[in-house]
């Protein structure tokens, strides 16, 4: 089983175009309690999920056209319906976010790598399960205006926006990586 489970792992890739259906509730409670095995200095539990469908996803383009309008001084109003439409291009869009704590022996940095251990976790689960998975971020991720949007607290860290969803495409492979310019070893 092992080796089986290298070569899944090997051949998981973004899926960036994305249709009905998404998960169910049941299949997203079994992702996400997978995903919440992420390792955890602490036990803190850092990671918070919030999963957008149907209608709730408009929020989301809120958020993006939002975040365009502070960028550009001169955004025409009839470009609004462009961005909302982007929290569309999945049937569901999953928010992970770290609440971070004050902890004596885990610094934030920890938490919002346990976060983002937990966000590859929710990839595999969604591959594993037959869906498709495309772990977004950029600029509108990391703003207070963005985290006032979404109701979230001072203490919490946006890791990125899972779009999840049948695959359209089911050709995309998973590239050859070079891993000996990644990879040193140490024996002495």
């Amino acid at each position: 089983m092992s080796k089986e489970f290298i070569t899944f792992m090997r051949n998981r890739v973004s899926q960036p175009m994305l249709t009905e259906p998404a998960p169910s509730e049941i299949e997203w409670d079994s992702i996400l309690s997978a995903a919440s095995r992420a390792a955890d200095h602490g036990n803190l539990k850092p990671w918070r999920f919030r999963i957008y469908e149907g209608e709730g996803r408009a929020k989301l383009g809120q958020i993006y056209w939002h975040h365009a309008l502070s960028e550009v001084d001169s955004m025409p109003a009839s470009k609004e319906e462009s961005f909302i439409k982007k929290a569309y291009r999945a049937p569901a869009v999953l928010l992970i976010y770290a609440h971070i704590q004050d902890h004596p022996k885990v610094p934030p940095v920890e938490q919002i790598m346990a976060t983002s251990a937990a966000a590859q976790q929710v990839l595999l689960g969604l591959n594993a399960l037959g869906y498709g998975g495309m772990w977004r971020s950029g600029p509108a991720c990391f703003t207070q205006k963005t985290k006032t949007l979404l109701s979230l607290e001072d203490n919490d860290q946006i890791i990125g926006l899972i779009y999840a969803g049948t695959p359209k495409d089911k050709s995309i492979m998973a590239r050859e990586v070079e891993l000996s310019s990644n990879l040193e070893w140490v024996r002495d």
